[in-house]
């Protein structure tokens, strides 16, 4: 059961990874979130990022490293997820 649910978040962090880049290349944004963002290469960037750090996250939970390795997937997954999210948050502020 375990394997179902980190397959399944996996495969979600990858659909945002994914979404991410088709809005860098297209420019299109999900409905729901057209009226909110107002930058929408930033919100990409941050998209991919979010999408990567998670895959991070959920890949020490799918292989469950041992030593240094643990603490290395945790560090590259919050230093992709954080600022991911601040570039997300970034996206959405109107202009001066």
């Amino acid at each position: 059961m375990r394997y179902v649910v980190t397959g399944v978040a996996i495969a979600f962090s990858l659909a945002v990874a994914i979404s991410g880049v088709v809005e860098l290349v297209t420019g299109w944004i999900h409905p729901w979130e057209r009226a909110r963002v107002l930058r929408p290469v930033p919100h990409g960037i941050g998209q991919v990022l979010v999408g990567g750090g998670l895959c991070c996250f959920f890949g020490v939970v799918a292989i469950t490293p041992t030593g240094s390795a643990l603490a290395t997937l945790m560090a590259v997954g919050a230093s992709l997820f954080l600022p991911g999210t601040a570039l997300i948050g970034w996206s959405r502020f109107p202009d001066r």
